[in-house]
């Protein structure tokens, strides 16, 4: 078992979480002299830069297990919060480097981790707050920040597409958010397109790492419903093989554990998403299916936009799903 990891409970503390956030603290990880850290960058057409950022200290030459913790959705901030917490904690950067240093060697020793705390800058920079808590944008209005306004009816969501290109559809009155723009002209999802710098960062680093594991940090807003947080399986989950499918069950429901020990409201099992939208499911399943079948890839909702779950909240059970999911990888 890894030694215990410490939260900051502090209601009032600083998060790097925006783009310039982000920038700040990689250019202040470049200053540190930990082998232990490689910083890659990968600039966006816009000109922001996503960084990954991974763990792997020489000074521990054995077998290691890998993974690739990642925050695809601008309009999801704390997936990022939760990812720079983890990166200041083992860089020892700052304060931290007097915190959690059982659990930072222990991770060192054993794993190799790799960070992705936002993987389109260029939609994050537009968001109109730092974090989504439900107390300044009422849902309907930050459904359009998410995903955009119609440029032909006001008010109306622009439709949700893996990729559009703007020669070809009226403008949106409101750019949302989550699209990443590629080129002049093109936009898209981050995590349906391969073109996006969410696929590349991961493609390049995996080329290197080979990694076991992949953690990818969502929120939604659970409208209507009792519950805060949801672990997705893999949408081709009943065609994997059996042993694979125990393997998701059991990492899926450790997660679900540690949120309940949080004190968070889980769904009572993890499940397969967009069951009853086949088309949703089977264009994903292209998507994520080589990847599914290759590694264990999660996916995690923490809800979003509600007072119901506050700031530290959020972050804290994204935390807890990472350190449950480390802690799941050495059993």
């Amino acid at each position: 078992m890894p030694p215990l990891f410490t939260h900051i409970s502090d209601p009032d503390h600083f998060y790097h979480v925006t783009p310039d956030e982000i920038d700040q603290l990689a250019e202040d990880l470049n200053t540190l002299t930990t082998p232990a850290l490689t910083i890659d960058v990968f600039p966006q057409h816009i000109g922001r830069n996503v960084y990954a950022l991974t763990f792997n200290d020489p000074a521990y030459d054995r077998p290691k297990q890998r993974i690739f913790i990642s925050r695809p959705h601008a309009h999801e901030p704390a997936g990022t919060a939760a990812c720079t917490e983890l990166v200041k904690t083992l860089a020892g950067y700052s304060e931290y480097a007097n915190q959690n240093t059982a659990w930072r060697e222990y991770v060192l020793k054993n794993f190799i981790v790799t960070l992705v705390p936002d993987a389109n800058p260029g939609g994050s920079q537009h968001a109109p707050v730092k974090f989504w808590d439900g107390s300044e944008v009422p849902n309907e209005r930050f459904f359009l920040w998410m995903f955009g306004e119609s440029g032909e009816t006001p008010g109306e969501r622009f439709p949700r597409v893996d990729t559009w290109d703007m020669r070809k559809v009226t403008p949106p009155a409101l750019l949302g958010v989550a699209y990443e723009q590629i080129d002049e002209h093109t936009y898209v999802e981050p995590n349906r397109d391969y073109r996006s710098t969410f696929f590349s960062s991961f493609f390049e680093c995996d080329k290197i790492h080979h990694y076991d594991a992949w953690l990818d940090l969502h929120q939604t807003e659970f409208v209507n419903s009792d519950r805060n947080c949801q672990i997705f399986l893999p949408l081709l989950f009943e065609t994997l093989p059996e042993s694979r499918q125990a393997k998701y069950r059991s990492l899926g429901e450790a997660i679900h554990t540690s949120w309940k020990q949080e004190g968070a409201a889980p769904f009572d099992h993890p499940q397969v998403p967009y069951k009853n939208n086949p088309t949703q499911r089977d264009f994903l399943a292209r998507v994520w299916g080589p990847i599914d079948e290759r590694m264990l890839h999660l996916v995690t909702e923490v809800q979003n936009n509600n007072l119901r779950t506050p700031i530290s909240t959020q972050v804290r059970l994204q935390l807890a799903a990472i350190l449950e999911t480390i802690s799941w990888l050495q059993k």
